[in-house]
């Protein structure tokens, strides 16, 4: 603990004189600045501030957010820093921060991209999300009725969110591990030449072809003394979110797609060229403004349908009017109309009358005709079936005379599939519903119909009954997944025509690569709110605003390697506890000896060593920090108002706090008697180490 360091930086000079003049403006009806000649004396206005806002309870705590200071903090544990962050009202973090708006980009399980503003996220894992309905009883754990949040942490957790596999260039998804609010910084706004944003602070890591690097080193900016920018380097490029790593992406072309609209090509064909759904082409085609020609059918705009009858009984409203003051029921009109029940149905309604009713059928005390049945079906003989599916066949209107017919868009595979479906009660009839793989009896629900030689290797027999096999659905799923097919066929049936199969095609998908953009503006946007998030291993990044940007968490640098070579002393890196007897608040009591000590201390080397093998194997920073102890040590920048400082104080001075950050509290606390005695002498009488409740 003799390496824990707190500096001050910068504070707000005269900062009992600046909280006096706004609580003097509360209650004035003047120009302050104008009276600045007659203002107390710094020690004057601190003891007029603490007895008119302080004393007596009073808690007006509002003028203390107009004085700020800032702290470096150095040599303590990285536990330490995230103990501070959870105390983020007017506390500010020198860390890798983005802006309110920035827009976290997840992936859905359909493949479609969803965003969600970082400060949005951040509230929800912090409080949860705003429930649709409203309580009206009193919640499990007592809650009031009305409206609530309900925890989404999990569900948040469990999201798809996309990040770059460094290693290979392509798009891949992680889970979060945490979102935190990092307070109040300077933020920028980057504009790309594509014209998307990124708001960001100076110190952010972003990803450029030549690697991460912090958005001011990789911009070369240069700041004027009210956070303006002064200059940028305009040649930067950073790493976006965007070109297709297989498959053509010729339907990001408009030209391309103009020419192939142009013959005639319709969005079927289109995407089966492109390489790419249908669901891009048409999305495509919506930003370039082009229009797709519809899949030609059959049933054409202004063509009638076949049984159109406009001299038909029913489209008569005085004959409906006539039959219903008959008394007559839907059914009878429609059998005198010699029509369907729904077609005079549509017309009453159309005509604004209103059938008769019968009275309910089904009297109190009446038995229903089918109670106790186990079921009804179809008592048909084998042969009577067979009659019914060739009458199917011979009178069914099917392909170009079908009513449904789209102009044969569907393909030769799709065919089969639903030809292998009409035909697979038949085959587990031939196979007597048992699976021909695992031995397994089941009904039809629980088998598929299998092809023994695949579409893709002789498309001939697609239709082949005897090419057709029975197995159950994990069988089935089994066999597809792990490549079987060719295996499965020859123990099956010794295939004589196939010895020799193509290899099994797959589906290209639409997987991304990164691509580099030029950064044409840098923007100060001034003191904004700031957030984080952390993600889970290997890849410490995720995409904002399509840009790919580093994580919160910190990389360790080269002093984890000068360590492991013996360069450095490795206590200098990494915390442990002094050697020493322990209590924590549930009353705990252990003693920290001094062989526990040395083997924690020999991980540490032992981590420390792997990282360096790591780096030298041309691993990531990111990923090889994955194996360090969470305690490394870590210097910070920090900012707090007045109020801030006092609120941290009541939170983490107390004597039952953690002990390091005890410490902190400690080191800190001279640096507030230097700069607002008489507040800092009012707080250790009244407050300091009481656990009283934060201003």
């Amino acid at each position: 603990m003799n390496r824990f360091r707190v500096e001050l930086i910068a504070a707000t000079p005269n900062p009992q004189q600046c909280v006096y003049a706004g609580m003097h403006q509360d209650y004035s009806e003047g120009f302050v600045w104008a009276d600045r000649a007659d203002w107390p004396d710094e020690t004057r206005a601190g003891e007029i501030c603490v007895k008119r806002l302080l004393s007596g309870e009073r808690g007006h705590y509002g003028p203390l957010e107009h004085a700020q200071i800032v702290l470096n903090v150095g040599w303590f544990p990285h536990s330490v820093m995230q103990q501070a962050r959870t105390h983020r009202v007017g506390v500010s973090f020198d860390v890798q921060c983005l802006g309110a708006d920035t827009e976290v980009t997840f992936v859905k399980t359909s493949g479609a991209l969803h965003k969600i503003a970082i400060a949005d996220l951040f509230d929800r894992w912090t409080h949860g999300e705003q429930a649709i309905r409203q309580r009206y009883l009193r919640g499990r754990k007592g809650e009031k009725p009305g409206s609530y949040r309900r925890d989404c942490r999990k569900r948040l957790k469990s999201m798809k969110l996309r990040v770059l596999n460094e290693a290979t260039g392509v798009f891949e998804t992680s889970h979060i591990k945490d979102v935190t609010c990092s307070g109040i910084q300077p933020v920028y706004r980057l504009t790309m030449e594509d014209g998307r944003t990124l708001d960001c602070t100076a110190n952010h890591r972003l990803l450029t072809p030549e690697g991460w690097k912090t958005m001011g080193d990789a911009l070369a900016l240069r700041t004027r003394s009210d956070g303006g920018v002064s200059s940028f380097r305009r040649t930067t490029r950073l790493l976006a979110n965007g070109n297709v790593a297989v498959g053509t992406g010729a339907y990001r072309d408009k030209a391309w797609l103009q020419e192939q609209i142009t013959c005639g090509m319709n969005v079927a064909a289109l995407a089966q060229q492109a390489g790419c759904s249908i669901t891009t082409i048409r999305a495509w085609a919506r930003r370039h403004q082009l229009n797709i020609p519809a899949i030609e059918s059959r049933f054409k705009i202004g063509t009638k349908p076949w049984n159109h009858n406009s001299t038909a009984l029913y489209r008569q409203k005085d004959w409906l009017v006539e039959q219903l003051m008959a008394g007559l029921y839907a059914d009878s009109i429609a059998d005198r109309a010699n029509c369907f029940v729904a077609a005079i149905k549509k017309w009453v309604y159309h005509y604004g009358l209103n059938l008769n009713c019968r009275a309910p059928g089904f009297q109190p005390g009446m038995v229903p005709w089918n109670q106790g049945g186990a079921g009804y079906k179809l008592q048909l003989s084998e042969a009577a079936r067979q009659l019914r599916r060739s009458n199917s066949k011979l009178h069914t209107r099917r392909g170009p005379a079908s009513n449904f017919w789209k102009g044969g868009v569907a393909s030769d595979r799709a065919l089969v599939a639903a030809w292998t479906r009409q035909i697979a009660p038949e085959v587990h009839r031939r196979f007597d519903y048992t699976c021909q793989h695992c031995g397994i009896r089941g009904s039809n629900q629980q088998l598929h119909a299998h092809h023994l030689v695949p579409f893709y290797v002789d498309p001939s027999i697609g239709k082949e009954f005897n090419n057709l096999v029975t197995l159950c659905q994990p069988c089935h799923t089994f066999i597809h997944q792990h490549n079987q097919e060719a295996a499965f066929a020859e123990a099956f049936q010794p295939q004589q025509l196939h010895k020799v199969w193509p290899p099994k095609p797959h589906p290209q998908g639409r997987r991304l690569r990164a691509h580099p953009l030029t950064v044409v503006n840098v923007e100060y946007l001034g003191q904004q709110p700031t957030y984080d998030l952390e993600v889970e291993e290997p890849w410490h990044n995720f995409v904002a605003n399509g840009l790919v940007v580093h994580n919160s968490m910190r990389y360790t640098g080269d002093r984890i390697v000068r360590a492991a070579n013996a360069e450095l002393d490795l206590e200098e890196v990494f915390y442990l506890r002094p050697v020493a007897d322990y209590s924590d608040r549930q009353g705990k009591k252990y003693t920290y000896s001094a062989a526990e000590r040395a083997i924690d201390l020999e991980l540490c080397r032992t981590a420390a060593c792997r990282y360096r093998d790591l780096l030298a194997a041309g691993f990531a920073e990111e990923h090889a920090r994955g194996i360090l102890p969470f305690d490394y040590r870590q210097h910070f920048v920090v900012s707090f108002s007045l109020r801030a400082f006092l609120h941290f104080m009541d939170l983490r001075a107390k004597l039952d706090a953690q002990l390091e950050i005890r410490q902190l509290c400690d080191l800190m606390w001279p640096h507030l008697v230097n700069w607002a005695p008489q507040f800092a002498e009012w707080y250790e009488k009244s407050r300091l180490h009481r656990a009283r409740l934060a201003p």
